[in-house]
């Protein structure tokens, strides 16, 4: 840093920045912020952002210092610069409720957003028009519908190459690329304004335009660029970057590639702390800052040149195993996996992007003026963007594609971080070996297992609103599921299940339990099912005997089969045993039941360990309890109760609760439910009963760990905080 010393004042600064920030920060949101939420609003400001969804238009409202999002199903022609009064519901995004789960509130609260609003009415009281705003959003648009008419799926790819735009996307398309490690390229990232800076600097150049001459147009081309695709923040590095390259290059200094981004950071950081925070940062500076660390390495032990293909081979390498080293706490703590394949895969795809926007960005300016060109550049990225897709589907064909770790927690992230500075000092004194082995100790300690059962038997209520979900693992190691299904949300599996397997480390589900077949006991898991080596593959069903089987059961049964799932009945008397002596029994309906299947036939489960039992109901009530209270296993002491039925009065009657003693008892129920779950009288008779209630619509997930002897009840969200007993 000796050479370097705008970098140093940029590290001073941004400490003393941060000691300002944190010594002076406040609630996330203030106050009367929180008791706005479900409340009717009147909120006065100016549009200063759009965008056109599926379901309807989108503003951007800014408000003093705070922004919302104003949702309307039709358009209405509001310009950007408008001011307006928006008239009603206020909404606050959602805090996750279970471990894994994204967390809406604090991503908005990064961009100075608060919440969102469902308009009653939307009165105009200032015309005043951003004119270059609006035009760059109008331009955006129509060139998505071109995109879109031109090339169809591959147009709402391009969409999201080109212009930041992924409304037009298939989730399934967008989650291929993330599970392969090429998400990046679907933002408009500090790749994609590079690219286009530095191309259009190098064309002024070639054709004889002065150093100045060549920056002005760049940059002026390039920053509308930026502010039209949604000027995120690794474009907004980008952009910073690109014009200290520019002033480097003008005024002949020599560019400084950390310098540049020393100084990027203070800027972006200087005006908004919390971008720290951010996934989208962490990631584009930490991606530069280790190609700038791994090149100072390479030379420092190679010199420039790379001899022979070996050579030629690890160095286009390189700097993808270095991003990746650097990258990979910000990426297991966000996605809690890892593409065991995307260095290899980006050695192909990033070059070929320059095809993809070259192609792409000549179409789009051949449809103004020389359509029958449009079709033959569009139709190249097309061609290159289908490589893409299936050049991913190959790779998730191959062995380990997916390494799903879970939660790595901060004391792994900063050890690994320590023995990677330590092996990157240890190599640079050219002592490679002991500097790998030092390296191959901080991944080992990083992509161990995260959660590892250590004996234990792990069981987690999941939140998934209107439904029931538990997972458990035993203390042998074998993971279960005991029902997956909601009628409260959409995409069960993708955006509530599997991020809350993959964070407990789950990459199989062992055995997954259905009580009975109605949506909000198997929606779920019939995604799973369906989306295969894209989630979290399912190795056995177990389902009730054939005689109690729906339409729900016999469909979740066919797509099982479909998809090389193994599906097994399981009746009264069978059992699972894990090595550790941990056993899974089914206790009903028995074969003396006659009823209907449905809500009365569910499967009845106890898990046991040592001293500690739990109770597995589904949605057990009448004829189908009375049964269960006449027969063989009428009468039971268990540690744990999953109360029937998402708590309804109709469900676990006294009798039922005199025969079934229990010390905790866990709903699963949704918030603000049309079905008043859990009812009064159900939450009085556990209380006649003595029982310890969690429900999942006040607590979100809940999580019991025991060791046989003692159980230990954690609780998401929600008051309280950690309950042991």
């Amino acid at each position: 840093m000796k050479n370097r010393p705008l970098v140093m004042i940029c590290l001073v600064f941004l400490m003393i920045r941060y000691v300002i920030f944190w010594v002076g920060a406040k609630e996330e949101l203030p106050p009367e912020v929180l008791r706005m939420d479900g409340e009717t609003v009147r909120v006065t400001g100016q549009i200063y952002k759009r965008e056109q969804r599926e379901k309807g238009p989108t503003w951007y409202l800014r408000s003093e210092d705070r922004g919302y999002i104003v949702y309307s199903s039709t358009w209405s022609g509001y310009k950007i610069g408008n001011t307006i009064t928006v008239t009603g519901t206020f909404q606050l995004f959602e805090r996750p409720s279970n471990p894994g789960a994204f967390d809406s509130r604090s991503y908005y609260l990064n961009q100075k957003i608060c919440g969102r609003i469902l308009p009653e009415s939307i009165e105009v009281n200032d015309t005043t028009i951003q004119y270059g705003k609006e035009w760059l959003a109008r331009l955006r648009e129509q060139w998505k519908d071109e995109l879109l008419t031109r090339m169809g799926d591959e147009g709402a790819v391009l969409s999201g190459i080109l212009l930041g735009d992924k409304s037009g996307l298939e989730p399934e398309t967008k989650e291929l690329y993330q599970k392969n490690g090429i998400a990046h390229l679907l933002a408009v990232s500090g790749l994609h304004v590079s690219f286009i800076g530095l191309m259009l600097y190098r064309l002024m150049r070639k054709a004889g335009a002065p150093f100045l001459a060549g920056a002005l147009v760049g940059t002026l081309i390039l920053f509308p660029y930026a502010v039209m695709t949604g000027f995120s923040v690794s474009a907004k590095r980008a952009v910073l970057m690109y014009l200290i390259r520019m002033g480097a290059e003008v005024s002949g200094r020599v560019y400084d590639l950390l310098t540049s981004l020393a100084v990027s950071a203070a800027i972006l950081l200087g005006a908004h702390p919390r971008s720290v925070y951010d996934v989208g940062f962490l990631l584009s500076f930490g991606a530069i800052f280790a190609i700038w660390a791994g090149e100072t390495l390479w030379i420092h032990l190679t010199g420039k040149e790379k001899k022979g293909f070996h050579g030629k081979f690890l160095a286009a390498i390189w700097p993808g195993i270095c991003i990746q080293l650097l990258t990979f706490p910000v990426l297991l703590t966000s996605y809690f996996e890892f593409p065991l394949y995307s260095v290899l895969i980006n050695l192909w795809v990033i070059p070929l992007m320059s095809v993809v926007m070259g192609a792409g960005l000549l179409g789009s300016l051949c449809c103004l003026i020389l359509p029958p060109f449009a079709t033959v550049f569009l139709w190249i990225s097309k061609l290159v963007l289908c490589f893409y897709e299936w050049n991913c589907q190959i790779m998730l064909q191959l062995p380990a594609a997916r390494v799903i770790t879970g939660e790595p927690g901060w004391v792994r992230i900063c050890c690994y971080l320590a023995f990677l500075i330590l092996a990157y000092a240890l190599c640079w004194k050219k002592k490679r070996k002991l500097g790998t082995g030092f390296l191959l100790v901080g991944l080992c300690c990083l992509l161990g297992p995260c959660n590892q059962h250590r004996g234990e038997l792990e069981i987690t209520m999941v939140d998934v609103g209107q439904g029931d979900g538990i997972f458990f693992r035993m203390p042998g190691g074998w993971t279960c599921l005991v029902d997956g299904g909601s009628t409260s949300g959409q995409d069960l599996a993708r955006y509530t299940l599997e991020p809350f397997l993959k964070s407990r480390g789950v990459g199989t589900l062992d055995y997954v339990f259905i009580s009975h077949g109605d949506a909000d006991h198997i929606s779920g898991v019939q995604e799973m099912i369906e989306r295969g080596r894209l989630g979290v593959p399912i190795k056995t069903l177990f389902l009730p005997e054939k005689r109690l089987w729906d339409e729900g059961l016999n469909g979740l049964a066919r797509t099982a089969r479909k998809n090389g799932v193994r599906v097994q009945c399981i009746k009264p008397g069978m059992a699972v045993r894990d090595e550790k002596g941990a056993v899974v029994s089914c206790l009903g309906p028995s074969e003396a039941y006659q009823g209907e299947p449905g809500n009365e036939a569910s499967m009845i489960l106890k898990l046991e360990y040592q001293r500690f039992s739990m109770l597995f109901t589904g949605d057990l009530e009448g004829a189908g309890e009375q049964d269960f209270l006449s027969g063989a296993y009428a009468n039971g002491i268990y540690t744990v109760l999953k109360t029937a039925h998402h708590g309804s009065d109709g469900a676990t009657t006294d009798q039922f609760l005199e025969q079934n003693h229990a010390d905790v008892a866990l709903i699963s129920a949704g918030k603000d439910n049309p079905y008043g779950h859990p009812g009064e009288k159900l939450i009085k008779r556990l209380k006649k009963a003595d029982m310890k209630i969690f429900c999942t619509k006040d607590t979100g997930a809940v999580t019991i760990r025991s060791d046989g002897k003692q159980m230990w009840i954690e609780r998401f969200s929600g008051a309280g905080g950690n309950e042991t007993g």
